[in-house]
């Protein structure tokens, strides 16, 4: 139970009736995630970030919508991540693992929130028609401050024939074509726990 919970109070709703999820004002569970690029492509003029978060007991603390007779509110929510650039290849950013407070938001039992991961979007310039490589950090690496490395192939770079292609990569050079291995780059991302 995050810090925020016991003084929760009656979530404020959105304009079609339901709660909107709050983000903790007071965090206390810091790790900061550093983001490395080598041998990038070109300039990355776009860098955002997001930590995830999932309600861990949703069923319990959710209503059952009448009509469709199951589940149907928001099961997740994100929390912006400002990277701050240290160099041409260097990020740093600070994420929350108690990002979000744990409340009654339907009247069924507090609602419990669980860091899933931090996400990454690099653009060349940040357009709409330019490629989305997309690396990750998940929970269990977060919370192990350890580090994740994801390779993408350069010829995505600025852009591909579909608008805004998202590119997740690969965690291993085999995955690419023996021909394409020499034509890649990396993003690294690694966690580790500030203490207070």
């Amino acid at each position: 139970m995050n810090t925020a919970s016991e003084n929760a109070g009656t979530p404020r709703a959105e304009a079609g009736g339901d709660p909107v999820y709050r983000k903790n004002s007071r965090p206390t569970q810091a790790f900061r995630i550093t983001m490395t690029i080598e041998d990038s492509p070109g300039d990355f003029r776009s860098v955002k970030g997001a930590a995830f978060y999932r309600i861990t007991n949703y069923e319990q603390c959710t209503p059952v919508d009448p009509v469709a007779g199951a589940w149907s509110k928001q099961r997740e929510e994100s929390v912006p991540a400002a990277f701050q650039k240290i160099d041409d290849k260097t990020y740093v950013s600070t994420i929350y693992a108690d990002g979000m407070v744990d409340a009654d938001y339907f009247g069924k039992g507090i609602c419990h929130w669980d860091l899933m991961g931090v996400g990454m979007s690099l653009k060349a310039s940040g357009t709409e028609d330019e490629t989305n490589f997309s690396p990750s950090l998940e929970k269990v690496q977060i919370m192990d401050s350890s580090a994740k490395t994801t390779y993408f192939w350069k010829g995505h770079y600025p852009r591909e024939d579909v608008k805004n292609f998202a590119d997740v990569g690969s965690a291993s050079v085999e995955d690419f074509k023996e021909s394409a291995r020499d034509d890649l780059f990396k993003v690294t991302l690694s966690a580790q726990k500030v203490e207070p």
